[in-house]
């Protein structure tokens, strides 16, 4: 289970998502909430071990002794696979709480995708977010993603990419900084009984599979970026984009996350 934080029901501005800012510890406990909510959907739906990963931020916003303790936490970074860090062929599910859409789409609330000099990010020509990058990994450990919570925008594009993915949308976004939202009490309930279904469903769900070659396609925010990135081997660059081609998707998710690094002022 992958949790972020701009995705979770009446989250909308940059001080609620920064740790220090205004609001931000209102924010951080509703991310906790709508974690645990998944967490006992999770169990309710038949799972006998849930894993959760912290993917906000600093990767430290949910702490031990607040989640439901029937779950393990990976909490803090760098972390070798992000996002997806701990998943592998073992698990029977992927669970997706609190996300958000690429910062390109109309209408998402605080999109961006890992970050926001990475402009668009493509796979195989499809422009993705985060969702599609850990779908991808998942898919890998031949893992589906079967649910996913967040605003509007990123719930849509979600089920446009993962097949037969389950969607709930908590807020829909008036702009980048405002958002239509449910009232959080209501999500964490839409949440646990729409992890349990899809875990109930999870047998009928297939992996994401890209084929044999995999292309990552990334529009960066300056030129100096771009001159950064070019460096690595194999990367292919025309202009401010970038690209990597390899039929592994773990070397493309580590591609993306260099890229990531190698784009910070």
């Amino acid at each position: 289970m992958s949790v972020d934080l701009e995705g979770v029901a009446g989250v909308v501005a940059g001080t609620q998502t920064s740790p220090g800012g205004q609001n931000y510890e209102w924010a951080r406990r509703q991310m906790i909430a709508e974690a645990n909510a998944a967490i006992e959907g999770a169990f309710a739906g038949g799972a006998t071990e849930v894993l959760v990963n912290d993917s906000h931020g600093p990767q430290t916003n949910l702490r031990p002794d607040e989640i439901d303790r029937r779950a393990t936490l990976i909490t803090g970074q760098p972390k070798p696979l992000g996002m997806t860090q701990g998943l592998d062929s073992t698990f029977d599910a992927a669970v997706y709480i609190g996300y958000h859409a690429p910062g390109s789409t109309a209408n998402a609330v605080q999109g961006h995708t890992f970050s926001s000099a990475l402009k668009v990010v493509r796979l195989n020509g499809k422009e993705v977010g985060e969702y599609g990058l850990n779908a991808m990994v998942a898919g890998h450990w031949g893992v589906p993603v079967v649910f996913i919570s967040g605003d509007k925008a990123a719930v849509e594009m979600a089920q446009d990419f993962i097949p037969g993915i389950d969607g709930l949308v908590v807020k829909e976004g008036i702009g980048t900084f405002a958002a239509k939202t449910m009232h959080p009490l209501e999500a964490r309930e839409k949440i646990a009984a729409g992890v349990r279904a899809a875990l109930v469903k999870r047998i009928a769900r297939q992996p994401v599979r890209l084929g044999s070659s995999i292309t990552l396609e990334v529009e960066l925010d300056a030129l100096a970026h771009a001159d950064q990135v070019a460096l690595v081997p194999g990367m292919q660059r025309r202009g401010r984009t970038v690209s990597y081609t390899s039929a592994d998707p773990l070397t493309i998710y580590r591609v993306a996350r260099v890229i990531m690094a190698l784009s910070r002022d």
